[in-house]
Order: structure tokens, then C-alpha cells, then sequence
């Protein structure tokens, strides 16, 4: 076959689809298929139709954890966000040694998440980590301040050990957005009298703003279904103040071993990722 037919392109891509049929496609529809089902391992699997989702959307529980995970996972988003564009924009007016502050920002990404959580379970350690002994000696703080035992603060502390692996993440999209403005505008921005933040607010955003958009909706995924750093730092407590749906589901599955209900509890977050991606994918097409 010549390459110029089309014939020689399907069979080409006959691989590639037999992966994705494996890897993608068969999980997802067991997923589906199970979530219709009183799957348990003492019980005939029946079909019970949306006896699993009247379930899960009457549960309190559920309820709780999705809120608890739109908390994480905007927290979490934002100051990734944050953080990646801050250094970005600094390693970017870095011109000697530039390789070597930027290979040191890229240090805390090689972290696993459940890694990180157990060391930042350690820096907010109230007897033996170094941040409220820092404050003490800063006479910020009078006795060691207990995180993991305060709702509120709890939340906090993941939102930081799960935002420390991502922040160069959103770093790499934001400073190659950086790198690809032309150095011009702002020699023009500077005759024209635009100071820096002038230069950054009608310059560089308006220009990185799809890079940013591309980390955003990579980062607010994973951050939504994430599990390791709370896992590792909490476990969902204190009295789940740090319960998200991940962790609902492994509950579903693993403690009340009712495949049914966790089967359909997967498809609901999975439903809420991708509905909130498309809402990405449609701003940047739009902005486009």
C-alpha cells in the first residue's frame, strides 16, 4: 500500500485503538454497568437501575464530601495558580544562572503526593515539626498550634502539601507562555511609560491566558479526584472536616464492600469532571 492511502492509516491506527478500547473505553463501561447493580461479595449480583444513585444522592455523607472537595480542590487550584504564575514570572527575569533556578523550582514536582503529605504531616507537627516551633520563636505564637485538630486549619494544611508538587506544574505552562511573547512589547510598553505591573497586567496575562487556562483545567482534574495527601496527613478527619469524594468512594468499596454504590459514586465524580472540563475547554475555544 502506498502511505497516501487511506486504508494504510486505519490499519495504522488499529493499535492505538485496541489500546484505547483496553485501557479507556472496557473500564468505563464495566463502571457504568456496575453502577446499575446491587454488587456485593455475600449477595447475587442483581440489577437494581438507579437504586445505587437514589442512595448515594440521599446520603449525607455524599453530600458532605463533595463539598468538602470543592473546597480542596478550588483551594488547592488557586494557589497552584498563584504560586506557578509567581515564579514563573520570576525565574523569567532571571538572565545568569537561569538553568539552575529553574531546575531547583522543578524539585518538589518529582515528590509523590502521598510522599508529600507525610512530610508536610511533619513540618505542621505540633510537638516535633519546625513551623510552629518557627512561630514560637518568632513570639507569634505562645503554645505549638494544633492543625490537625482544628477543622479549619486541617483543610489548610492539605491545600498547601497538595499545591507544593503542583506549583511547577502550572510554572512550566505559564513561563512557556512567558517565553513565547515577543521581548518588543515591552520595550514598547516601557517608551510608552507602562510600568510593571502595567506591563504584566495588559502584556502577559492576555497573552499566557490559554497556556493558564490548559494547567488550570489539568490541575483542578487531578486536584478534584485527588486522595494521597489527604490520605497520607488526615485520613478525612478531624470529624471529616477533610472527607473528600475520593475517599467516600474507597469507603463505598472497601469498607462496606458495596460495589454498586461505589461503582455509582465514580460515575458522579467522573460526570462532575468532565462537565466542569468542557466549561475549560469551551473558555479557551471561545477566547480563541
Amino acid at each position: 500500500m502506498r502511505i497516501t492511502n487511506s486504508k494504510y492509516g486505519v490499519i495504522l491506527s488499529i493499535p492505538g485503538l485496541v489500546i484505547i478500547l483496553a485501557l479507556v473505553i472496557f473500564p468505563l463501561a464495566t463502571l457504568f454497568i456496575a453502577s446499575f447493580l446491587h454488587y456485593t461479595p455475600i449477595h447475587p449480583v442483581t440489577f437494581t437501575g438507579l437504586k445505587n444513585y437514589k442512595y448515594i444522592f440521599g446520603d449525607r455523607l455524599f453530600w458532605l464530601s463533595l463539598q468538602k472537595t470543592v473546597i480542596y480542590a478550588g483551594g488547592a487550584t488557586s494557589l497552584t495558580f498563584c504560586g506557578g504564575l509567581i515564579i514563573a514570572v520570576l525565574l523569567s527575569r532571571i538572565t545568569r544562572g537561569s538553568g539552575i533556578f529553574r531546575s531547583l523550582a522543578m524539585f518538589s514536582w518529582a515528590v509523590p503526593l502521598v510522599i508529600s503529605g507525610f512530610i508536610w504531616r511533619w513540618i505542621f507537627n505540633p510537638n516535633v515539626g519546625v513551623f510552629s516551633d518557627l512561630l514560637m520563636k518568632l513570639r507569634l505564637i505562645s503554645e505549638p498550634l494544633p492543625i490537625f485538630s482544628n477543622p479549619v486549619l486541617s483543610m489548610v494544611a492539605c491545600i498547601i502539601a497538595d499545591s507544593w508538587v503542583r506549583i511547577p506544574f502550572m510554572c512550566i505552562f505559564a513561563l512557556a507562555g512567558i517565553e513565547s511573547i515577543p521581548r518588543e512589547l515591552y520595550d514598547a510598553a516601557t517608551v510608552d511609560g507602562a510600568d510593571c505591573i502595567a506591563s504584566f497586567r495588559h502584556i502577559t496575562l492576555p497573552l499566557i491566558k490559554n497556556m493558564v487556562f490548559i494547567g488550570l483545567l489539568i490541575t483542578s482534574m487531578i486536584s478534584f479526584r485527588t486522595i494521597d495527601v489527604i490520605f497520607s496527613m488526615t485520613g478525612g478527619g478531624p470529624a471529616r472536616s477533610t472527607y473528600v469524594l475520593s475517599l467516600y468512594i474507597i469507603e463505598q468499596l472497601w469498607l462496606r464492600t458495596n460495589y454498586g454504590t461505589g461503582s455509582a459514586a465514580g460515575v458522579i465524580m467522573l460526570f462532575l469532571i468532565s462537565s466542569f472540563a468542557s466549561f475549560y475547554m469551551y473558555l479557551i475555544l471561545k477566547k480563541e
